[in-house]
């Protein structure tokens, strides 16, 4: 008996041993010395007392990687599930319940987007170089290191992060504010069951083309299709576990209205509480630049923050980003629409969703001339007419990294500005105060 108590002591203590290397091995790195390939010279990464990185660099570039590094090893999960949504791959690891949260996020066409978007830029600008540092960071913290509980758990597959996954998940931020995917289709009700000068009760203003517009009346079908669209769309965000952008408001008050004769700015994002924080809050000193900000999973650039000029925060815009267009199809041919005063025929692609403990699922996508038919997605319950989405964060050029690129540099009023003017989708306010006194809004 006793010798059965020893036995099952040491068996006890030896899993103990495992499970405290295992717990161990996954935590991250607070002191002692890395080495990290392509550095240019020795780079300072120290965590105050809240856990904040503080990180000091001789150029820019060991600048980003190293933020890419620290970042990597405080939310290396996060950013995965967010790639991973916004590129419709969440089934692969989640399982089938997150099936037709993939289906609308291809439906999007976000990841074609940032692919495209991804392939044309010039490689060799400020923006994109920070940016390849940023993820060159990221990947050499992954190539070297444990990764989280979670993604053993969950049996996720290493892969590189790259530049087209910080597009895709500006895709998703856009989309997130993009309110027209939920009132489009109530509006369009509203104006079926009531008449469309009911809406001027709201003060609407409609393009002649969009869906609120369109003749004649949808079917009862068709609208009941768009209902189950906006509910698929509140329901992805929700299925997907991660937070939401549901508004924000920020206040700038002139130095002429305080006692202290400077301005003031307060930014109050919301978005929801969740675990870990949609933001990462860092330092960044090198030679000529300092920044504190707060920084989204996959982005090296601070959204919120401030240098040694200026000050700045967000709120949602909420502006009309999307328009759903009810497409007249051809009775000769289902997969030909009405454009420009003659038939045009839609693009019918294929794609394979992977399905953790499932054969995979094979998704159609349409294209019609306006954009993506958003509505197949609902299969059986799509209704009878095509509805194409055009979105402005497909059909614009959107140089929205050079713009917040630009913003964390800022020192003059012009400079702020130039960069404001570059940051279009998602559709943000940009709040801002310097240390001139001058305020702002975008």
């Amino acid at each position: 008996m006793k010798r059965s108590l020893f036995i099952l002591a040491i068996i006890i203590a030896l899993l103990a041993g495992v499970a405290g290397w295992y717990v161990n091995s996954k935590l991250p790195v607070r002191d002692g010395e890395i080495a990290m390939s392509r550095l240019q010279a020795p780079v300072t990464l120290s965590y105050d007392e809240r856990g904040v990185p503080h990180i000091r660099a001789e150029n820019e570039a060991d600048l980003y990687r190293a933020l890419g590094y620290a970042h990597a090893q405080d939310r290396l999960f996060q950013m995965e599930m967010l790639r991973r949504l916004a590129r419709g791959e969440l089934a692969e690891v989640l399982g089938p319940n997150l099936v037709e949260t993939d289906k609308l996020f291809r439906t999007l066409r976000i990841r074609e987007h940032a692919d495209a978007y991804v392939a044309r830029q010039d490689k060799h600008t400020p923006t994109w170089k920070a940016l390849e540092a940023y993820i060159d960071g990221i990947n050499q913290y992954q190539d070297t290191h444990a990764r989280p509980m979670e993604f053993d758990a969950l049996g996720i597959p290493r892969r590189r992060f790259t530049t087209e996954d910080t597009v895709s998940i500006a895709g998703y931020l856009a989309y997130s504010f993009a309110a027209a995917f939920r009132t489009e289709p109530l509006l369009t009700y509203v104006r079926d069951q009531l008449g469309p000068e009911y809406l001027k009760v709201f003060d609407l203003d409609w393009h002649p083309d969009g869906m609120l517009d369109s003749k004649p009346a949808l079917a009862d079908a068709d609208w009941k299709g768009l209902n189950q669209l906006a509910q698929l769309s509140h329901k992805a965000l929700e299925d997907a576990g991660l937070p939401q952008f549901e508004g924000s408001n920020a206040w700038v008050i002139s130095g002429s209205r305080t006692q202290s004769g400077k301005p003031i700015l307060a930014g109050d994002p919301h978005i929801r509480f969740s675990v870990p924080s949609i933001w990462y809050e860092a330092q960044l000193s090198a030679p000529g630049f300092e920044l504190y900000g707060h920084f989204p999973a996959l982005n090296p650039f601070a959204l919120l923050g401030h240098n040694m000029d200026f000050g700045w925060s967000l709120t949602m815009f909420q502006n009309d980003d999307v328009d759903l267009i009810a497409e007249k199809t051809n009775p000769d041919n289902p997969n030909q629409v009405w454009y420009h005063g003659q038939w045009a025929d839609m693009k019918r692609t294929e794609q394979q969703i992977a399905v953790k403990g499932q054969a995979p699922v094979t998704l159609t996508l349409l294209e019609s001339p306006h954009g993506p038919i958003v509505n197949n997605v609902m299969g059986k319950n799509a209704g009878q007419a095509p509805i194409a989405m055009w979105w402005s964060f497909l059909a614009s050029a959107n140089p929205v990294l050079d713009g917040f690129y630009e913003a964390n540099r800022a020192d003059t009023l012009d400079k702020m500005r130039s960069a404001a003017e570059k940051i279009q989708s998602p559709g943000l306010n940009i709040v801002w105060a310097n240390a001139k006194g001058d305020i702002g809004w975008w």
